[in-house]
């Protein structure tokens, strides 16, 4: 059971989770899931993420009111469409944020577009006078979560070879459900090709 990913026009009063973030396109997936097959059955204590949830978080927001939303939303192309498309390289397999952490995630070495990026998100929240709530930008991927660290000694640090394609730019809403988080987009924005 994954969670799910769709569009939807609608933006419903209330507070809003929110993030910003990159999705995974369809040759990263492919190459993820390769690199997962080595470890997917390690341990009955990690919980792997579905395909739809793949995502580099450029900014999460947490919980926002929906004027904030929708300022962000009127500033979200404007920030983001005169970017040109890169790519990034995903180099390694570990654990998050370090050797004991309870995320499997892929993480990507120091890119100067990917910081550019970064900073443009940055440049945004505070035109929309929303901030960070986590301040270090540290890029990853995460690919699954343990639940009891204890149980699972494994180090887990792998070398991959893995090409993200930065084509695009969502701006996601997630809702906490019992099976883990659903993923709604509610604004994405292509960059210049």
């Amino acid at each position: 059971m994954g969670s799910l990913l769709k569009q939807v026009p609608v933006i419903p009063s209330g507070h809003h989770r929110i993030f910003i973030g990159i999705a995974c396109d369809q040759r990263a997936q492919r190459q993820i899931n390769e690199v997962l097959l080595p470890v997917r059955n390690l341990s009955p204590y990690i919980r792997w993420e579905a395909e739809t949830n793949r995502h580099l978080t450029l900014a999460f927001l947490g919980n926002i009111t929906t004027s904030s939303l929708e300022d962000l939303l009127g500033l979200f192309d404007k920030s983001y469409s005169h970017l040109e498309q890169f790519q990034i390289s995903l180099t390694r397999l570990v654990r998050f944020p370090d050797e004991q952490g309870r995320i499997i995630a892929l993480i990507t070495e120091p890119d100067p577009a990917l910081a550019f990026l970064y900073q443009t998100t940055v440049e945004l929240l505070q035109s929309s006078s929303l901030d960070l709530l986590r301040k270090e930008f540290r890029p990853h991927i995460t690919l699954g979560r343990i639940s009891r660290v204890k149980q699972v000694t494994d180090i887990i640090d792998y070398p991959t070879a893995i090409d993200l394609g930065i084509r695009s730019i969502r701006l996601y809403q997630s809702t906490l459900g019992e099976s883990g988080s659903i993923y709604t987009v509610l604004k994405e924005t292509p960059l210049g090709s």
